[in-house]
């Protein structure tokens, strides 16, 4: 018979960990139909910023000891994320460590829907645990998308480069998730784990001493990189770089240039960097590892292909003084404005995001989660 005990210690530390100050609990127990809707979508109450709410709900679900796994978790993340919002760090820490003592590989559900703030307490604390016990196993379809940075030499181009690296990232990753089978490590959980490993530079990858932790900590068997370089005015040069983490390969080292002039240019280059660049290396990776249960080439193609097809169509709900390109370049904004710690102008720009493109999903998810963390802690 399975001891009982470790359930009894997490649903006890659950109790504790939901005492919270009078101006967060509600004023009377939650109705059935609340209940019902905070184990149905937790995070919800995040969003919507119904604090005292979720807190009387988790008092009430977390004491369950047939409470499904996967729903504990993301019940003590909404708790964790309303925590971390009201400056309420030891409830927050204690919140985050019930679901790191169940399973210290955790990774976090949807994370562009959590604030930076949140993400750094979890994974801060996740990668410290796993690095004392030596970190995970990667998984092969893994991928752990580096910075494309901007070392152009030429100055004067027609827009903000640095903006327009980060925001092709950005579309790199969506671009990927989307059209590919693989897993994409998520920016913002990246940049924390660089930061806890020491690594800040992407040929850092290179170094065994960075690479070996990069990919047990962020469970990626492999990290993509790029450069960015301004060859002439409107023309620019992307050379990307693709690492296995366990032994360093370089699995890609190539480059295009292309001429980007207007969104029809960046959707070609998007389209070239996985037809042309990623795609049949990937292929040939998958298939070293998998054998014939790797992913068919031609199906790969035609997945990608759809995608350009319908991502093509889709830039005519753009704002029509906007172009696809401005979308980039207010994306790249925002991310730097995350980076630096300017939470408020990340959520205008993300709102400016949304401007452009009203149905654009990550700019819907940061934005409302800024907007909840902000006025999380503005609350009395």
């Amino acid at each position: 018979m399975a001891d009982p005990r470790p359930r009894l210690r997490f649903a006890g530390l659950a109790i504790a960990l939901c005492v919270v100050s009078p101006s967060l609990a509600p004023a009377q127990t939650p109705s059935p139909e609340t209940l019902a809707a905070f184990r149905s979508d937790p995070r919800s109450f995040f969003f919507e910023q119904r604090a005292g709410e979720a807190i009387a709900c988790g008092q009430i679900v977390l004491q369950d000891p047939d409470y499904p796994p996967a729903e504990r978790v993301e019940a003590l993340t909404t708790l964790g994320a309303i925590y971390v919002s009201t400056k309420r760090m030891p409830q927050a820490r204690a919140a985050f460590f019930e679901i790191l003592e169940q399973d210290p590989l955790t990774e976090l559900s949807r994370p562009e829907q959590l604030p930076p703030p949140v993400l750094r307490l979890f994974y801060g604390m996740r990668d410290s645990l796993l690095l004392e016990a030596g970190g995970g196993r990667p998984d092969i379809r893994t991928v752990a998308v580096g910075e494309i940075e901007n070392n152009s030499i030429v100055q004067g181009g027609p827009f903000d480069l640095d903006r327009f690296a980060l925001g092709l990232q950005h579309v790199l990753v969506t671009d990927l998730k989307a059209s590919t089978p693989l897993k994409i490590v998520d920016r913002q959980r990246l940049d924390v784990l660089l930061e806890e490993i020491g690594m800040n530079q992407n040929d850092e990858v290179f170094d065994p001493r960075f690479s070996v932790p990069l990919g047990k900590l962020c469970g990626a068997q492999s990290y993509l990189f790029g450069s960015l370089f301004q060859v002439e005015e409107k023309k620019i040069r992307l050379d990307l770089k693709w690492v296995d983490t366990s032994t360093t390969e370089v699995l890609l080292s190539e480059g295009l240039e292309m001429k980007i002039g207007s969104g029809d240019d960046l959707l070609e280059l998007e389209r070239k960097v996985l037809l042309d660049l990623l795609l049949p290396k990937m292929h040939q990776f998958l298939v070293a590892a998998e054998g014939d249960a790797a992913p068919n080439e031609k199906e790969l193609k035609q997945r990608v292909k759809k995608y350009f097809d319908e991502k093509k169509r889709a830039k005519k709900r753009l704002a029509e003084d906007k172009s696809y390109v401005d979308l980039l370049l207010s994306t790249g904004e925002a991310i730097l404005a995350e980076e630096r710690g300017d939470l408020e102008q990340a959520r205008a720009a993300w709102a400016q995001v949304r401007q452009i493109d009203p149905l654009d999903p990550l700019a819907a998810d940061r934005q409302g989660a800024l907007v909840a963390y902000l006025d999380l802690q503005e609350a009395p």
